[in-house]
């Protein structure tokens, strides 16, 4: 009985919580799929600690939230997932001289992306033309969702190291 009412309390815990708790991990690694995977990362981490002993749940599943995201931005910067911060400002800048290369850029992309591994080339057309999330991706690739998060930014990386190589000649212009 007592499992029972633990299962109950992290239910509510995980009702009252959830979309704050999503909100605060989507700020902190800008991206709402990472940001649902560290949250269920989080509550997987409360399910198996010692609760007994914390005092203040929400304040614990806060913590861990905290810690797992200052461990994703960790490992993103060994591998360098600020390419994606870079490749966005890349795509979002609208002056009239980028907007005169886009369609270069464009093309050189599709032919990067063509030029990608499978599995990384069918992840990132998953993850960012079909807008599927890493659990999807994952479930239907065969693929474990940290896989499909490696084979995100490797795509990423090449992708944001071809715009910024692109769009060098012609700062220099």
């Amino acid at each position: 009985m007592p499992d029972n009412q633990e299962d109950r309390s992290l239910t509510l815990l995980y009702q009252r919580h959830r979309n704050e708790l999503l909100a605060f991990l989507t700020r902190r690694v800008r991206c709402r799929e990472t940001a649902r995977d560290l949250l269920q990362d989080a509550f997987v981490r409360l399910m198996h600690s010692e609760r007994s002993e914390v005092g203040n749940l929400r304040a614990f599943l806060y913590r861990i939230a905290s810690n797992l995201s200052i461990d994703h931005a960790r490992r993103n910067q060994v591998r360098g997932v600020s390419d994606e911060q870079a490749l966005d400002q890349l795509l979002t800048d609208t002056s009239p001289e980028r907007s005169a290369v886009a369609g270069n850029t464009l093309d050189h992309l599709e032919r990067l992306i063509d030029g990608l591994p499978s599995p990384t080339r069918e992840v990132f057309l998953l993850a960012r033309v079909e807008q599927m999330s890493y659990k999807d991706i994952a479930a239907r690739l065969g693929l474990e969702p940290r896989a499909v998060e490696r084979h995100l930014n490797k795509a990423l990386s090449h992708c944001a190291a071809a715009a910024l190589h692109a769009r060098q000649p012609n700062e220099a212009e």
